[in-house]
């Protein structure tokens, strides 16, 4: 069973649904939750590694690579690159990988067969145990200024197959970008999270679209629900119309942020958050789990 957690809006608490979910999870099944969120993974915070036993490179697409030993600094290659990814550097020319698009213009024009192409490594997989028995993180982190962040999260879902678990959490990037695409191709179900803003309705709506594309059943959780109440109201009666399993609400507490801090769960301590996330576990194992 797959389940991806994903929302239009960032900072709506996500993460913190994501790692308390696997969490509760992992009392009962064996977990493997995926932090999807290749540009900025957090989960690892609130999931701490007890042991990392395995950092895995994605090779990605290919970039020049000059020999210095053949080039003439006939300069055709600096002068006619599209992308200005080229630059001389005391005597020597240097290909700025991160802007190269491996368009082979400067290999043809090289006459001395200088140039050649290399994959680059646009990010890793990290693959360990966490200090919760039962529950194993797997991460994908993108290198500064590399593209391919959609192709390092399929990567990670494909090495999570290869483990035996029961259920696997994702917990996603924001937005509707390639990495989020993804996370949820493929899920059984995605949990959007919500808050009472205009911003996280709207972009809510706009993930919506992409959860239909892909025909995929969904659920829903409006974070933060007591600051606007009559928005949260407003923003239930949407998503329901749309065919979203209610999952429940939670309030604003601050208790999370002392959770946050001590990289916990933010179930691991009482808060009012706890009591009504409870209540949402109970829900997906009913309604989504079903066990």
């Amino acid at each position: 069973m797959q389940i991806a957690v994903a929302s239009g809006k960032g900072g709506v608490g996500k993460s913190n649904f994501s790692a308390s979910l696997a969490y509760l999870l992992s009392q009962e099944k064996k977990v493997i939750a995926i932090d999807a969120d290749a540009d900025t993974p957090n989960l690892d915070i609130l999931l701490p590694y007890k042991e990392i036993y395995k950092k895995l490179p994605l090779l990605g697409e290919k970039v020049a690579k000059i020999d210095m030993s053949k080039c003439t600094l006939c300069l055709k290659c600096l002068k006619n690159c599209p992308y200005e990814a080229i630059k001389l550097e005391n005597g020597k020319l240097k290909v700025i990988e991160p802007i190269c698009e491996g368009c082979l213009v400067g290999k043809i024009l090289c006459e001395t067969d200088a140039i050649s192409f290399v994959p680059t490594i646009p990010g890793y997989v990290y693959i360990g145990d966490t200090i919760y028995k039962n529950l194993r993180l797997i991460k994908a982190e993108s290198l500064p200024g590399r593209p391919n962040t959609g192709k390092l999260v399929a990567y990670a879902k494909q090495i999570a197959k290869e483990f035996q678990k029961d259920v696997t959490i994702l917990d996603s990037a924001a937005g509707i970008g390639c990495s989020v695409i993804a996370s949820i191709s493929g899920v059984n179900f995605v949990i959007l999270i919500l808050e009472p803003t205009l911003t996280s309705f709207e972009d809510g709506k706009r993930l919506l679209k992409i959860i239909k594309n892909f025909k995929l059943s969904f659920g829903f959780v409006i974070n933060k629900y007591d600051l606007n109440k009559p928005l949260s109201e407003k923003i239930k009666n949407f998503f329901e119309e749309e065919k979203g399993t209610f999952l429940g609400v939670l309030p604003y507490d601050e208790k999370v942020i002392e959770a946050d801090i001590l990289g916990k769960p933010p179930v691991l301590i009482e808060s009012e958050y706890k009591k009504y996330f409870m209540n949402i576990y109970k829900n997906i194992k009913d309604k989504v789990l079903k066990f």
